[in-house]
């Protein structure tokens, strides 16, 4: 039986076990949209709290964690438009 319940890490960090199946003819993993945005939105949240005092490391993570976000977003929206497309029976 897997444990599901939060674990700190040593960064601090509450994570969850990532939900994967399997597809049963391809045999391709597959991750829930939800969880792979979770997670890219979690990793952009930890490169903002850098604990360096340079200026330019900021910057640099934070562009970094700008195009993380972008990404998560996009990724979201593409999730909700494919959603409602599948609703949709007029196609």
């Amino acid at each position: 039986m897997s444990d599901h319940r939060p674990h700190t890490d040593p960064d601090g960090l509450r994570s969850m076990p990532m939900p994967v199946s399997r597809d049963i003819l391809s045999g391709d993993l597959m991750i829930p949209a939800s969880a792979v945005t979770t997670l890219l939105r979690a990793i952009a949240a930890g490169w903002t709290a850098c604990p360096c005092d340079r200026s330019d490391c900021h910057r640099t993570a934070a562009r970094y964690a700008a195009s993380l976000t972008a990404y998560a977003d996009q990724l979201d929206i593409g999730c909700i438009a494919a959603a409602g497309q599948a609703a949709d029976p007029a196609g």
